[in-house]
């Protein structure tokens, strides 16, 4: 998945916000990593099945929109 933002600072943010997320492993059947090239961030998720993929990907995205609603308080 790749998301961009207004700013390469914005992506830096969020990245660092939600960045505890990508580190995890998810029940031993998938793993994450996150990559910044500008104002993209992209998401990177290797998962054993789809079921695995849902659930990381959703885990992924709530991090994400989670850091971006406190970042505009």
């Amino acid at each position: 998945m790749e998301m961009c933002f207004p700013s390469a600072k914005e992506a830096q943010a969020i990245a660092g916000a939600a960045g505890p997320e990508f580190g995890a492993k998810h029940l031993r059947r998938s793993s994450t990593s996150i990559d910044i090239k500008n104002k993209a961030l992209s998401i990177n998720i290797k998962a054993e099945d789809a079921v695995a993929l849902r659930a990381t990907a959703n885990s992924c995205l709530n991090s994400v929109i989670l850091a971006k609603k406190v970042s505009e308080v």
